[in-house]
């Protein structure tokens, strides 16, 4: 299966899916922080690349609920109001 994971620099998830024999490539616009199928810019250039399977998500900072009675009124973050999802 060809799998592209968006937004992702660390490659974690790529690696585990290419562990289990997948064509996986990771996408962000920062370069990959391990060797291996990465690609540096905007995805929705690669999108109609044919992949079979893609995953994408925001930095793991707007997924967490940890902390957020301390940040969600900050004006200063990006999406304050994310943080109570």
């Amino acid at each position: 299966m060809k799998v592209l994971v968006a937004c992702e620099f660390s490659g974690i998830v790529r690696d585990a899916f290419a562990a289990r024999g997948h064509n996986a490539w990771s996408c962000d616009l920062l370069p990959t922080e391990k060797p291996g199928q990465h690609i540096q810019g905007d995805v929705l250039e690669i999108l109609d690349d044919g992949w079979d399977l893609m995953i994408a998500h925001p930095p793991c900072t707007y997924l967490s609920n940890a902390g957020a009675l301390l940040t969600a009124y900050n004006p200063s973050l990006p999406y304050p109001l994310l943080l109570l999802a």
